[in-house]
């Protein structure tokens, strides 16, 4: 079944929620994705810093997105990892993109009570400094932080279009941290895909990603030392896995993340269709009113969900059957 058929069946059969699944770069494409590798302390933790990153690579080639690698497995530089990350995160505050920045953080990680770091080769990065590089990026963010101690930095991190990813929920967690292993690989995990839409999106990768960590303390015995966190709306609080999943209900008026996450989506195959920024807002904003008419009509309105949505299903496919067009013209082999 095509991509176009699969987004018109599953949004008439079910009236549930759409999720990007297009990337692709421009003829001077910003940076997409920013890993950083940090200290690994031990040549294992190395090891395996080191294949997570590749596998970051292997799904940025297949999605046909620039990255660029700071750490043990990028160049080797004068300036420190440190600043070579200031330096690339003030590149990316000036480019104007429709594709969400995404930043990396493979490592461990460290808490004092007061101030949570990612451990790099060279002086240290703090939430603070981040936060503080990030604040003149007006792109959409998805930040991931794989490293143990992770949590704190949702409080300085979360705001306004931006998905936070930590490992664990708090800085007290200090032990090494699984979850990146497991969130790079969901990516190209076919059962990732939930809504099978050919994509995994960010909201797909941290369920995947946080069922295999707590597999692997289960099958091992051991009691988990690591809780995953995913907040997208803001509130600087962050969800888990049993939130988002809905098997739990926040305290208060603290609202439910994931709904920004699954709007993030990278190809689990290569599909070869790229979008132009101006086919990305015309993307986005049939989505947007996509999601509105299913938060307005539900249960037994469903049909009118189905009237109303038919429309904007169809812009949609047609801009994804364009698409497509042009990439079987290009790829036609003349006799």
């Amino acid at each position: 079944m095509s991509s176009v058929c699969k987004l018109i069946a599953f949004w008439v059969l079910i009236g549930g929620a759409f999720g990007s699944a297009v990337d692709g770069a421009e003829e001077t494409a910003p940076l997409d994705v920013l890993v950083v590798v940090g200290a690994p302390g031990e040549d294992e933790f190395g090891e395996a810093f080191a294949q997570w990153a590749a596998t970051w690579e292997a799904t940025c080639q297949r999605a046909d997105l620039v990255m660029h690698v700071i750490g043990p497995t990028g160049d080797d530089r004068e300036t420190s990892d440190k600043d070579q990350l200031k330096a690339a995160l003030s590149d990316a505050a000036s480019t104007n993109s429709a594709r969400p920045l995404w930043l990396i953080l493979i490592g461990h990680g460290t808490w004092d009570g007061a101030s949570a770091d990612f451990n790099l080769v060279g002086p240290d990065v703090n939430a603070k400094e981040i936060s503080e590089w990030l604040d003149p990026i007006r792109r959409p963010l998805v930040i991931a932080n794989c490293a143990s101690s992770s949590g704190p930095f949702i409080n300085r991190l979360s705001g306004e279009n931006r998905v936070i990813v930590t490992a664990t929920k708090s800085g007290s967690e200090q032990n090494y941290a699984r979850f990146g292993e497991h969130f790079a690989a969901a990516f190209s995990a076919a059962d990732a895909d939930l809504d099978h839409d050919d994509s995994v999106s960010v909201r797909e990768a941290f369920l995947k990603a946080t069922v295999d960590v707590d597999r692997f303390y289960q099958e091992q015995g051991r009691l988990a030392t690591e809780h995953a966190l995913l907040d997208d709306n803001g509130d600087r609080k962050g969800s888990s896995l049993s939130l988002v999943l809905g098997k739990a209900t926040s305290k208060g008026d603290a609202a439910v993340d994931g709904e920004l996450a699954s709007r993030f989506s990278l190809p689990v195959v290569d599909s070869g269709i790229q979008l132009t920024e101006r086919q990305l807002k015309m993307r986005d904003d049939l989505e947007s009113q996509l999601r509105q008419l299913r938060d307005r009509f539900s249960g037994s309105e469903r049909g009118q969900l189905r009237e109303r949505a038919l429309p904007l299903l169809l812009k949609l496919a047609g801009l994804y059957t364009s698409t497509e067009g042009q990439r079987n013209d290009h790829s036609t082999v003349a006799p």
